[in-house]
């Protein structure tokens, strides 16, 4: 059995968004256990494209639930307890 190789040159990569779940990965990678959590809380939108700009933006979320403030890995470290316990109440 013959085993072959490619070889890949790239010039120019542009990575337009790395948003939740995503990696940008060179070499040799190994993602063992890789979660990821996300909540998003914007009225803004999205911006896409080139040169863009933002100038004396002010920007407020209200979100008043915690249920989703902590993910599974936090959970247990002693600076959430606090928290937890006061939204809890």
């Amino acid at each position: 059995m013959m085993v072959g190789s490619l070889q890949i040159n790239i010039n120019t990569l542009r990575i337009a968004d790395v948003d939740t779940g995503s990696a940008v990965a060179i070499g040799s990678n190994y993602f063992n256990d890789w979660r990821t959590h996300s909540k998003v809380n914007s009225g803004f939108g999205r911006l896409s494209g080139d040169c863009n700009a933002f100038h004396d933006l002010i920007a407020s979320v209200e979100d008043p639930d915690s249920v989703d403030m902590f993910s599974e890995e936090f959970i247990g470290e002693s600076y959430g307890h606090p928290l937890l316990e006061r939204s809890q109440k």
